[in-house]
């Protein structure tokens, strides 16, 4: 069992990512303590904040407008007015044109100062404040408790963004307390084919941000679950490559992303990834490079990183899929972002 983290830490005013592969826990990390004071983008305007400011989960409260169409109950997204990979690349194209204008740099991330405390603190184990079995896309939650209200917000943004039929493997949903880790996947350690979504209860300060940070967790499941690995084959029986959830497919997309630039790959060369977090290894590369796929416009070039994006336009049904993550990010953005 793993967990797949996402961290960022910084010293002496250089950002470190760090991205952990660990036995038991697996993250994605920020905290906010000590911020650089630089100017932002457009999205550093979204002013919606952590707990005090978050509304509570919306569901069965949406409203679509003449633009959106209720995709699930309680769900809206803009509609996707697309048939086919090509014409859904073009109308996503137009769509993430639009987003940047509303909401600045879709990957825009905040950097953040540690000092040696702040960072002996990022060694420690996320404490877990509660943590739920998810039915569908419920969780059962005391209508009267704040705390929960605030999680079920958190929970209510994965599943508005990410389709219900490609998280089923997701049994479990956790919320941690940690310095600098923003979330976590992790395989359940008794049925293989299941897995937690854990989130951290102090959040990224701009939606966009933790967004991206929804759909590069969604991009580790779409590559470990059981239908593009065999989680229950041994190390002597697998023929490809064995990941520590278990065995990868022949033409699973982790596997297919590792022959094409990890198997005789170049790691040390930061302009081969999309981000330093990417570097960590195969599986950060791949989660990053999914995330920038779905929220960038398509590479024009030919460098390794540009390749590593349009690895994903190989597959109609990431192209498909793409369309209909950011018809959803789009209205839950509308949402869910203020303004000064």
């Amino acid at each position: 069992m793993v967990f797949i983290l996402l961290g960022i830490s910084v010293l002496a005013g250089c950002t470190i990512l760090e991205e952990m592969v660990m036995e038991e826990a697996g993250e994605t990390a920020l905290s906010e303590q000590f911020p650089i004071e630089k100017e932002a983008p457009a999205a550093a305007k979204q002013t919606k904040e952590n707990k005090e400011d978050q509304p509570a989960g919306k569901k069965g409260k949406s409203v679509c407008e003449s633009y959106e169409e209720e995709v699930e109950p309680g769900v809206c997204s803009y509609k996707v007015d697309c048939k086919n990979p090509k014409t859904c690349e073009a109308w996503a194209a137009n769509l993430i044109f639009d987003m940047e204008e509303w909401y600045g740099e879709l990957t825009y991330s905040e950097e953040w100062y540690f000092d040696e405390k702040m960072l002996r603190k990022s060694k420690k184990d996320a404490d877990v404040l509660a943590s739920y079995p998810v039915r569908g896309n419920t969780i059962r939650i005391d209508p009267s408790d704040e705390d929960e209200q605030y999680y079920a917000w958190l929970w209510e943004r994965f599943t508005w963004i990410i389709p219900s039929k490609e998280r089923k493997m997701v049994s479990n949903y956790e919320v941690f307390e940690h310095v600098d880790l923003m979330a976590y996947v992790i395989q359940d350690d008794e049925d293989y084919e299941k897995w937690t979504y854990a989130v951290n209860v102090e959040q990224a300060t701009f939606e966009t941000e933790r967004v991206l940070t929804d759909i590069h967790e969604f991009g580790h499941l779409l590559a470990l679950n059981a239908k593009q690995v065999d989680p229950y084959k041994s190390e002597h029986g697998c023929k490809t490559y064995m990941w520590d959830e278990g065995c990868a497919n022949r033409g699973s997309y982790m596997y297919e992303f590792y022959k094409q630039f990890w198997e005789d790959g170049d790691f040390e060369d930061e302009e081969n990834f999309v981000s330093d977090y990417a570097m960590n290894d195969v599986y950060e590369d791949f989660a990053e490079s999914w995330s920038h796929f779905v929220v960038t416009p398509r590479p024009e070039g030919d460098s390794i990183v540009e390749q590593k994006i349009e690895f994903f336009y190989d597959y109609e049904e990431l192209v498909m899929l793409r369309a209909n993550l950011l018809g959803r990010m789009a209205s839950w953005l509308e949402r869910n972002v203020e303004y000064e």
